[in-house]
């Protein structure tokens, strides 16, 4: 419904914009050609100059060359529609090797999820990020900051912040937990008295 409400006025409008074409465009080529823009002196100079030596221009411009009009007439322009692109999943050309794309590439033998094979040096997979926050909750005086650095190939300051400003969940129960089931929620945490 709303789509041809949007329409009407545009349907409506429509006679009253094709109402006298014709006159209104031989009205129009009627009128008088507009005045060109100013020209600077010295192109001034230079046009009557070249309007005294070679007079026969002037009138060439002034006049339809009936050659160049017949060319025009018969240029056709002919349309197709472009090639649709191929769905991504189908692509035939080969992707840009990863070794080219970075300088040190170091395997991943984790059981990642994301079945991540090879990362980038300075970079680390979400798995090992997790493993890292692990390892040092479990034992921080073994694993710092500097540590890490050094295994996982990082920053020192990438390190830092890791272990500064990431933690990993807690979960919080109210009540008597076995000691079991303790250390595989919070592992490095003792049972509380």
């Amino acid at each position: 419904m709303g789509s041809k409400i949007s329409k009407l006025p545009k349907a409506g409008l429509r006679p009253m914009k094709n109402l006298n074409v014709e006159a209104r465009a031989h009205r129009l080529l009627d009128q008088e050609k507009p005045q060109p823009a100013p020209q600077y002196p010295t192109t001034k100079e230079e046009i009557a100059r070249v309007q005294k030596l070679h007079p026969e221009i002037a009138k060439q411009q002034q006049t339809k060359d009936v050659r160049l009009d017949d060319f025009l007439k018969q240029v056709r322009v002919e349309s197709h529609d472009p090639v649709p692109k191929t769905p991504e999943g189908d692509r035939t050309e080969a992707l840009p090797d990863s070794s080219q794309t970075s300088s040190t590439i170091r395997q991943v033998t984790s059981g990642d999820t994301l079945d991540v094979r090879k990362v980038t040096e300075g970079k680390m997979t979400v798995h090992q990020i997790l493993e890292v926050l692990i390892r040092h909750k479990k034992d921080p005086e073994e694993w710092t900051a500097e540590k890490v650095s050094q295994e996982f190939s990082v920053e020192l300051e990438y390190a830092r912040g890791l272990l500064t400003y990431f933690k990993t969940f807690e979960i919080k129960a109210f009540g008597q937990i076995p000691e079991e089931i303790r250390k595989q929620i919070n592992p490095g945490t003792k049972a509380a008295p």
